[in-house]
């Protein structure tokens, strides 16, 4: 059997856990698949697919161990492909190959077929894609991974018989050894990192997260294989995370977040392990991505990249020396405790140009319930400094939560006045949902005030429409609907009258097609999108309202 899980060895992860697990060198061959994108038609909170970073991650693990590996990226693969559909939360869109399309192009000697299930609105087109598949491929072992799939385990194994087993949390060390296993004809049941089904009783068996990679084998793990990914097809469609500031590509500088904000789930997928790659070698990504694709910007999708004040000083002092003329950005909510006068300086100096803090809510009160450890004078702070030094500077605020009074709104609009005011650019206004996984989840589905039917898997992307449903008895949904856009068109409002410059500089982005803000961004899609010829089906940008990657949604 092999040895624990993110036990210190040296070199490349994969190979030397094949060396443990695998003696023998037999290999699989593995079908790595990704649903299409489902998005809500006309909703500010919709954004385009973007290329799927973890499970190019994944790839490049079983490559490297010696397996047979075919990715097929549903929406990078069929980009310029949309169909409307009805759901219980009103009519929603397609985006990418169809089920059908995505199993009938799996190579026919495939022996394991995993999916990747970031979200629970995903769901049921990934059900659908492993009945189509298991029926296709009765004997290929169907594995599904992700933030959703950890979250959502038990219910997906009980619910759905095409799926043999679900891996959970970090998942390129686990699906390795699954694969190298499953080439020897050995059993699973004592692998850690996954839950599976007990062959004889049919009870879901959790063998709990693996032991986290550290800090040295995240140096010698395989980049992204993003060889086996339409890169081009995504850069010509405009999928950006951040603003637009030419072709961008996706790093991942560090992993984890070592917090436990009740609305998130982090926790549960990651731990509170929180583990940074050295500087050198997430620039040594960085130097050969300008090189191979001619990249110009890098967002930085991490769910909290600036915790650590060294290793973002140490970023700064390599991008300095080897990347001078890349710019970067942060649009995830980064934490801001390691974030001072100087850091802020030096990430401007080194090409960072937008910057996105988290406080989630304006209220003390509020913050201390939902476990949110954050300073709101050391935010408001960083804005003032940020905006000070050119940084183009954005806020996420939360609304909605539960136990959210009405005074707690009045503070968080407050606040959010208050930034705009002190030179912040952009604010991201999201309603509350509950994430699988996350505390405030748990607490609603055993309480019985969340029931897990077919509407349940939509409810985050129903925010911003009028299916939307409110999860605080002291709002209603359409109260909710109205304080987001009063909340956002106040803070532009404000933001242009202490600053009239901003009025000027808008308008000449919207003319020459340019963009350095968020609500820039926002326009600009809207405007493309009314411009688009009947039929077409034009490049959907960032989600202006909360502006970060959909894994990161949970900071």
């Amino acid at each position: 059997m092999a040895e624990p899980v993110g036990a210190d060895r040296p070199g490349s992860v994969a190979v030397a856990l094949r060396r443990t697990a695998n003696p023998s060198g037999l290999s699989s061959t593995v079908a790595l698949l990704r649903p299409p994108c489902v998005v809500l038609p006309n909703s500010l909170a919709t954004h385009g697919p973007t290329p799927p970073l973890g499970l190019a991650y994944v790839a490049a693990a079983l490559r490297d161990a010696g397996h047979e590996v075919q990715l097929i990226d549903a929406p990078g693969e069929g980009i310029h492909q949309s169909v409307e559909f009805e759901s219980p939360v009103g009519t929603l869109e397609q985006i990418g190959l169809s089920p059908a399309e995505i199993v009938d192009r799996i190579d026919p000697g495939t022996t394991i077929i995993g999916i990747t299930n970031m979200f629970v609105h995903e769901w049921p087109h990934i059900r659908e894609i492993a009945e189509r598949a298991k029926q296709r491929f009765p004997d290929a072992f169907v594995v599904l991974g992700g933030e959703n799939a950890t979250a959502f385990a038990r219910w997906i194994l009980e619910g759905c018989e095409a799926v043999d087993c679900c891996v959970l949390g970090e998942g390129e060390v686990t699906m390795v050894v699954l694969a190298d296993l499953l080439a020897e004809g050995k059993p699973l049941v004592d692998l850690p990192g996954i839950a599976i089904r007990d062959s004889v009783s049919g009870d879901v068996f959790d063998a709990g997260l693996p032991v986290r990679l550290s800090k040295v084998e995240l140096r010698g793990a395989p980049r992204p294989a993003w060889d086996l990914v339409p890169l081009e097809t995504y850069w010509e469609h405009y999928p950006f995370f951040g603003v637009d500031r030419g072709r961008s590509m996706q790093v991942l500088g560090t992993r984890g977040c070592p917090y436990k904000c009740t609305f998130c789930s982090s926790p549960q997928m990651w731990t509170t392990k929180y583990v940074v790659r050295e500087p050198d070698d997430v620039v040594d990504e960085i130097v050969s991505y300008v090189e191979r694709y001619g990249v110009q910007n890098i967002n930085f999708v991490d769910l909290t990249a600036a915790t650590n004040r060294k290793w973002t000083l140490g970023l700064c002092d390599a991008l300095e020396e080897r990347a001078p003329g890349i710019t970067w950005q942060l649009p995830v909510g980064t934490r801001i405790e390691a974030i001072d006068r100087e850091v802020l300086e030096r990430i401007y100096a080194t090409g960072c140009r937008n910057i996105t803090f988290a406080p989630e809510s304006g209220s003390p009160r509020l913050l201390e319930l939902m476990d949110k450890r954050v300073k709101l004078d050391h935010v408001m702070q960083a804005v003032v400094e940020g905006t000070d030094v050119g940084l183009r500077t954005t806020i996420n605020i939360l609304i909605g939560h539960p136990e959210e009074r009405w005074s707690d709104l009045w503070h968080s609009a407050t606040f959010m006045l208050r930034a705009a005011w002190a030179g912040c650019s952009d604010v991201a206004v999201m309603m509350f949902c509950p994430y699988p996984g996350s505390v405030d989840f748990t607490n609603m589905v055993e309480s019985g005030r969340h029931k897990l039917d077919e509407a349940a898997y939509y409810v985050g992307l129903s925010r911003s429409s009028a299916h939307h449903r409110s999860w605080n008895d002291r709002f209603t949904s359409r109260q909710l609907r109205l304080l987001q856009l009063v909340f956002i068109a106040s803070f532009y409002s404000t933001s242009m009258l202490r600053r009239p410059q901003r009025i000027w500089r808008f308008l000449k982005s919207q003319a020459v097609g340019d963009e350095d803000t968020y609500l820039q961004q926002m326009v600009r899609t809207k405007r493309r999108k009314l411009q688009a010829a009947p039929g077409d089906r034009p490049a959907a940008a960032h989600d202006p309202v909360r502006p970060e990657p959909a894994a990161a949604r949970r900071t």
